[in-house]
């Protein structure tokens, strides 16, 4: 099995064909080998990167969009991906408390269109 790296990701095809739970296991597997901080739970850490890799490898236009801002703007993959993942993990917890119709295409749409590099540069 390949590991997963987040700066040099597996093709999208590849990344697609695994399973979700692989796809979420080798994650927390890099951050564990990385000694990466994952915060007080490493399964939805893995989680929402998965989600977030998910999205980039089908081509959703508006995080794609997002992570090419964010490259041009010189930000490492890694933060970008936690950059994109603050929408998904914001959008998560809206339908948890509202539904699953509480967030629409074009809400995701702004949401990311409106990230800004400059918020996640140190």
């Amino acid at each position: 099995m390949s590991e997963y790296d987040v700066a040099n990701p597996l093709p999208a095809a590849e990344w697609l064909a695994l399973d979700e739970a692989e796809r979420v296991n080798m994650v927390r597997a890099a951050h564990e080998r990385t000694k990466s901080p994952v915060g007080g739970s490493p399964d939805a850490h893995a989680s929402i990167h998965v989600a977030v890799e998910d999205r980039l490898a089908v081509g959703d236009p508006a995080a794609v969009r997002a992570y090419e801002r964010f490259a041009a703007a010189g930000i490492g993959r890694h933060v970008i991906v936690h950059a994109l993942a603050s929408v998904v993990a914001r959008h998560i917890m809206l339908m948890l408390e509202k539904g699953p119709n509480a967030v629409s295409d074009a809400d995701s749409e702004k949401d990311f269109d409106a990230l800004d590099p400059a918020s996640f540069q140190k």
